[in-house]
């Protein structure tokens, strides 16, 4: 009878059942076993495993708004934590940051197929037989100052510090390198990223990065197994242009005047210089951008095609603002380097699943997926998770979701859950002209990370 009612109310909650079915794909007990087991460096299982904090953190993250105490609690209650609530912070504390990165990463491997191929985003010809990848730095913020080293500390304290990679054609973040430090500059992290990125997406690809990627390192590293680069230009490195090739200039669908020429990234003196063609479009009454690529060839790749893959990159903001706001990393559970990253490889973890939900509606609506809201279906996906975990007692709940065999019965449950669901609550409103963002005030007193903070703290006991 119970097992009756369980399916009865799974029944009724098809955006619940939807969420948790591919929950259940990229945390199978068995797939998270085998990334802890290959990537947890120091780490031990003990009281409490790598699969029991997973879903700790889970429930935190999806039905408590982030409140890791609520999830632990009731975890504790439930029976599914068998330590103490103190035990799970410290466990999160300690989370490898490779550990983090993999998960990640092996996760978005796992989901990507399943993506519906219909809800792509379709790729001019002139970039054909190019993936684009974009790339961009996260510091995570806000840091609660619960450590001794960080108590009565003035000024913001930074968590870690992430190179997240964005695939153009899904929209799904499919890796991230990591540092301990906050302040770290991500361009660092590019060694890290690059081969995580090129073990998933297959083929040519086309890097697309901000203006600190601008030097004579990036682009080299961008560059090679036959793969391109579009970054913004920084004049710290200069650019000669040459004289044997004279500037063409055009205007854009939006009526905006443009420019392209070609020259020598770096001075004549400069071993690593590079030939590249520039490329600047002039916007009234907003910032003048400025390109920088090596598809040089302006009538294979045209101009206009390069300045929409540049604006492009703004999605990868978006997947920053959403996991900061829907998925509730403006409210950390951990204090410690290594806990702040791991929460947000669980976001991005948590923004894939999302998108893949929003792309299944979208399809069988028959809708173009940029006109859902991700935040107004996420509140949907909440309140349905918040009346299953209500009615539905823990111990059956993993009888409801067997392993599906392969990716193709997956999407085709998928099809299934969410032909019916359709409400047009889920539409964006109409589009407003962009506003000039208003300046933000300034944090007061200096601001650092908790990675430096410690690392002092223990200096000094060290000396005294």
């Amino acid at each position: 009878m119970e097992a009756e009612f369980a399916r009865e109310v799974l029944s009724r909650l098809p955006l619940a059942e939807a969420v948790l079915s591919l929950w259940r794909w990229v945390a199978d007990p068995l797939f998270l076993l085998s990334v802890f087991t290959r990537h947890r460096g120091l780490g031990y299982e003990k009281e409490i495993s790598f699969g029991v904090l997973v879903q700790l953190i889970a429930d935190a993250l999806l039905e408590h708004q982030g409140s890791g105490r609520k999830s632990f609690e009731r975890g504790r209650e439930q029976g599914l934590l068998t330590a103490s609530v103190q035990a799970v912070y410290q466990k999160l504390s300690r989370v490898p940051l490779g550990l983090s990165e993999a998960w990640l990463a092996e996760s978005a491997a796992r989901l990507r197929p399943v993506y519906p191929p219909a809800a792509q985003v379709l790729l001019p010809p002139a970039l054909a037989g190019l993936e684009v990848i974009i790339v961009d730095g996260k510091a995570i913020k806000r840091v609660a100052k619960r450590l001794k080293p960080l108590r009565g500390r003035r000024g913001g304290v930074l968590g870690g510090k992430a190179l997240v990679a964005l695939e153009l054609r899904s929209g799904v973040v499919v890796a991230m390198a990591t540092h301990a430090d906050g302040e770290t500059n991500e361009a660092k992290l590019v060694p890290a990223l690059l081969p995580q990125v090129r073990e998933q997406v297959v083929g040519r690809r086309l890097w697309v990065a901000d203006r600190q990627f601008c030097d004579l390192t990036q682009p080299a590293a961008l560059a090679t197994d036959d793969d391109h680069f579009l970054v913004r230009y920084h004049p710290k490195t200069p650019f000669c242009p040459a004289p044997t090739r004279a500037a063409q200039r055009g205007v854009d669908v939006h009526g905006r005047g443009w420019e392209q020429d070609w020259g020598w990234l770096g001075c004549e003196r400069a071993k690593a210089r590079r030939y590249v063609r520039r490329l600047t479009l002039h916007r009234p009454g907003e910032e003048t951008i400025i390109l920088l690529t090596d598809l040089l060839d302006d009538v294979q790749v045209p101009a206009n095609e390069l300045f929409d893959r540049s604006l492009a990159r703004w999605s990868i903001e978006r997947v920053f603002q959403q996991i900061t706001e829907v998925f509730h990393l403006q409210t950390l559970i951990g204090t410690t380097p290594q806990g702040t990253v791991f929460q947000l490889a669980f976001c991005l973890l948590l923004y894939n699943l999302v998108p893949v939900v929003r792309a299944y509606g979208a399809t069988t609506q028959a809708r173009p997926v940029p006109t859902i809201s991700t935040a107004l279906l996420f509140d949907d996906v909440h309140r349905q998770l918040v009346a299953f975990t209500e009615l539905v007692p823990p111990g059956q709940v993993e009888p409801l979701f067997p392993v599906l065999p392969t990716e193709a019965a997956l999407r085709a449950q998928l099809t299934r859950l969410l032909a019916t669901v359709w409400t047009t609550r889920w539409l964006k409103a109409p589009a407003k002209k962009r506003k000039v963002p208003a300046s933000r005030t300034p944090i007061r007193g200096n601001q650092t990370s908790v990675f430096r903070l410690v690392t002092a703290y223990h200096k000094q006991r060290v000396k005294s």
